[in-house]
C-alpha cells in the first residue's frame, strides 16, 4: 500500500479524535498546508518522510496535499476535496478512526495529540488570515 495513503489515514484520523465539537475542517486559503508544516514535528517519522513542502506564489504548500485529501474522499474518509469549497466533512468516525490508526501502529492518545496541533494551528493561522483581511482586504500567504 502506498505510504502517502497511510498519510491520508493518519491525518484524518487524528483529526476526527481531536475535533469535539462539528466535522468540518478548512482546505483553502492554506490553513490545513499550514497546520501540518507546523506540526509536522508531531507526526511519526515514516509518515514525515512522506510528507513535502513548498514555497509556492501562495505560500507554503505540501505538495502531496490533493492526493492526500482525494484519496481520503475516495476512501469516503472526507466530503469531496472541491476546490470551490472552502471546507470539507469529515465522515470518518471515532470507531473507524482507531481502526485505522491500529492498522498504522499509531497510539490514540498520539494521534490525538496531533490532531490537536494541527487543529490548534488552523485556528491561529485563520484568525490571522480573517485580520489580514479585515484590515487590508486582501490576501494573506503563509
Amino acid at each position: 500500500m502506498d505510504r502517502l495513503h497511510d498519510v491520508a489515514r493518519l491525518l484524518i484520523s487524528s483529526l476526527v479524535l481531536a475535533k469535539e465539537e462539528g466535522r468540518r475542517i478548512p482546505t483553502s486559503h492554506g490553513l490545513l498546508d499550514k497546520a501540518i508544516q507546523d506540526s509536522l514535528d508531531q507526526f511519526p517519522a515514516w509518515a514525515r518522510e512522506q510528507i513535502h513542502m513548498a514555497d509556492s506564489r501562495v505560500g507554503w504548500r505540501c505538495v502531496e496535499m490533493p492526493e492526500i485529501l482525494g484519496w481520503a474522499q475516495a476512501a469516503e474518509l472526507t466530503s469531496a476535496p472541491n476546490p470551490y469549497y472552502r471546507e470539507m466533512e469529515l465522515n470518518a468516525t471515532p470507531y473507524v478512526a482507531n481502526v485505522l490508526l491500529k492498522r498504522l501502529g499509531v497510539g490514540t492518545t498520539e494521534a490525538r495529540q496531533l490532531g490537536q496541533a494541527l487543529l490548534r494551528s488552523i485556528d491561529q493561522n485563520r484568525q490571522t488570515f480573517d485580520e489580514a483581511v479585515a484590515v487590508g482586504g486582501g490576501v494573506l500567504a503563509y
